[in-house]
């Protein structure tokens, strides 16, 4: 049986790696790459063009099972009444009954939350984990990587040393994260237990944490002086972690993260409510109800004797 997954990506490397990760094929399978459509670049930026589409298989060397039909057949002389041809009244008696019937099973109370800690019999193999990164590598082309793999605190962390860094980066950081990804997977289906990955290059991890951290200290700085909403692009949940962390010791500033998906967000927001174009504060509260007139109120009525203008003076010369 072959097993096939299409992946997508702004280039090439990037469809391969999501078909490779869709695919989840074993270490040791022979997996085949199929270039199914080329990249194309916008017309002047911003017309057409679209995504390249990689298309990983492997064959699984297992035959297909066929769901077996258990109902069981129907005799000829097997009369059955319908549900719906019996009362309402009849109908709400055996619901009774098969209520009564059932043993009422006592509710177990909800474990409290706990902390993740890997168990200590769990023996996670750095070897294979640095073949596997490996195999991924060479699918980029890059043979003078090396890679140092080790478990700190319950966490694995492989760093990689390559002169051919912003491959392994990709755009913002995402080609690093899938690769993590996919070696957090592969661990998982070892050893059936979720590990923690790190995987850094080029020293990018921290590089980048100072980075978010600097823009988190001078956009708070700007809604603080400004009193406006300033949003981020989207990132990724470690990402949005570092700005909320460093939101939360700025007063007067608060952050939250809004969209789903690929494309959530951190927004900073003054405490107390965003300032319009007046200055003032909107703490997004609804208008209040117009009131009503009186209908007793007494209306007016413009008198006959009065004029409608002023009196008009001409001076006569």
């Amino acid at each position: 049986m072959i097993k096939e997954f299409i992946g997508t990506g702004k280039t090439i490397e990037e469809a391969t790696l999501a078909a490779k990760a869709g695919l989840n094929a074993p270490i040791t399978a022979d997996v085949k790459i199929e270039i199914v459509a080329m990249p194309k670049k916008k017309v002047l930026g911003l017309f057409g063009g679209s995504d390249a589409q990689v298309k990983a298989s492997f064959e699984d060397n297992r035959k297909e099972r066929k769901t077996a039909n258990h109902k069981a057949p129907r005799k000829p002389n097997d009369k059955r009444v319908p549900l719906y041809n019996k009362s309402f009244e009849e109908q709400e008696k055996e619901k009774q009954k098969a209520k009564k019937a059932k043993p009422v099973q006592e509710m177990k109370p909800k474990k409290a939350h706990q902390e993740y800690k890997l168990d200590s019999s769990i023996n996670i193999d750095l070897d294979y984990v640095t073949s596997y990164l490996k195999t991924i590598l060479d699918g980029f082309k890059i043979d003078d990587a090396k890679i140092e793999a080790a478990l700190n605190n319950d966490v694995v962390e492989i760093d990689i040393q390559t002169e051919s860094i912003g491959i392994i980066i990709g755009h913002r950081g995402e080609t690093l994260d899938a690769i993590q990804y996919l070696i957090s997977l592969a661990i998982k289906r070892t050893t059936d237990t979720y590990v923690r990955v790190i995987v850094n290059v080029g020293n990018y991890r921290d590089k980048r944490e100072k980075t978010l951290k600097a823009l988190a200290e001078k956009n708070a700085n700007y809604v603080l002086k400004t009193g406006r909403r300033y949003g981020f692009e989207p990132m990724n949940p470690y990402e949005r972690r570092i700005i909320h962390t460093t939101v939360q010791e700025i007063e007067g500033v608060t952050s939250r993260s809004v969209g789903s998906g690929v494309d959530r967000r951190v927004l900073i927001e003054p405490v107390g409510g965003v300032r319009d174009n007046g200055g003032h504060r909107r703490n997004n509260r609804a208008p209040k109800a117009p009131v009503a007139a009186d209908p007793n109120r007494e209306k007016r009525v413009d008198r006959a004797d009065i004029p409608k203008f002023g009196k008009i003076e001409v001076n006569k010369d």
